[in-house]
């Protein structure tokens, strides 16, 4: 495949995926495997990477065959550096439905750490109770306005919010879950001139949902599911329903700069069927 060849002038081009939990980042991920072949790595030391700018700058550096690189820990600031442009994609999910995809994966998974533990003993009330208490991790509390302010225990969620729209609002490669083969129609017109052979279609990976809802009837069956709860789940993840919002005005706005976006659309489609 040609998407880790680089164009656009004497820079070097390397894009950047933050793989939020739960956010169809493996499904993404899997396209940039397939599309950047050994030029892609899924970096999976959460050490390194929690270390920002001072670890990943000279990793970059030191690997410059790396036209892509994907982690769960990405931290922001970006490290700035003379002879490479950074290109940040992020994928975002809809905070209700987001928690009933986290309470499936962890009832799928055979680890006895606390999270899956829980989820295989407890219905979806149950969990989503245990999961909100302090002390239990920020999983399913405002989880994606943390991690776009990198601070995922601190308490000033109205700062959060204002580093993680700036952030949002710093790319244009930012994508809706709900909405994703629109979402990669929007990341290859923006990168192409940069990886001409870039092929973001793909068939879904690792993933819970059921598939033949619309994505409005998969917010309906999560607000269905988490009645008992959804008081508290509101309330926990206020910044994440207006983030989520912002990014849904963003979204459209995006798509609508986009041209020939239907026929892109279609192209993008009929490549992720050939891979079924």
């Amino acid at each position: 495949m040609g998407g880790a060849s680089h164009g656009g002038g004497n820079s070097r081009h390397v894009l950047l995926h933050a793989h939020m939990f739960k956010n169809a980042g493996s499904t993404l991920d899997s396209s940039l495997q397939r599309s950047f072949a050994a030029g892609f790595v899924d970096h999976r030391d959460d050490e390194l990477m929690r270390r920002g700018a001072q670890y990943l700058g000279p990793y970059i550096l030191d690997h410059p065959e790396l036209g892509a690189l994907s982690s769960h820990w990405m931290t922001f600031p970006l490290p700035q550096l003379d002879c490479v442009t950074f290109h940040l994609a992020m994928l975002f999910r809809d905070p209700i439905q987001r928690i009933l995809s986290v309470y499936r994966f962890e009832r799928r998974q055979q680890q006895d750490s606390p999270g899956p533990r829980k989820a295989r003993e407890l219905d979806l009330p149950g969990y989503v109770r245990w999961r909100l208490q302090e002390g239990r991790g920020p999983v399913i509390r405002n989880f994606q306005t943390r991690y776009c302010s990198c601070s995922y225990m601190g308490q000033d969620l109205e700062k959060m919010y204002g580093q993680a729209t700036a952030l949002v609002g710093s790319t244009p490669l930012v994508g809706l879950v709900e909405r994703y083969e629109e979402s990669m129609t929007l990341f290859e017109y923006h990168l192409r001139s940069f990886f001409p052979g870039i092929d973001l279609s793909a068939k879904a990976i690792n993933t819970s949902d059921t598939l033949a809802l619309t994505a409005e009837q998969k917010r309906t069956q999560a607000m269905r599911e988490l009645a008992p709860v959804m008081e508290e789940v509101t309330a926990a993840n206020r910044y994440d329903l207006r983030l989520y919002s912002a990014i849904e005005t963003q979204f459209e706005q995006a798509l609508r700069a986009v041209p020939d976006f239907n026929e892109r659309l279609k192209d993008l489609r009929e490549r992720g069927q050939r891979l079924q």
